[in-house]
């Protein structure tokens, strides 16, 4: 099984295009505003990584976040 993460740059003007666009069927029933770009004809890039992920849907959630955070060089 693969879980998908999120993280979409784009581009100014892309944005910009994209306000323009109008809103798609699946886009509408699916609540997932990708689907857009995609019924539009434009292309999604997607990669694979190695890095762990965890969703921050909960306070817990945070607290785990955080924690996980302390102990990054970057942080």
């Amino acid at each position: 099984m693969k879980k998908q993460v999120c993280i979409i740059p784009f581009t100014r003007d892309f944005l910009l295009e994209y306000t323009s666009l109008d809103p798609t069927p699946l886009e509408i029933i699916e609540s997932v505003d990708m689907m857009r770009v995609l019924e539009h004809g434009k292309k999604v890039k997607m990669i694979h990584t190695k890095h762990r992920t965890q969703a921050v849907d909960t306070k817990e959630d945070l607290e785990k976040v955080t924690k996980i955070m302390k102990k990054e060089k970057l942080y």
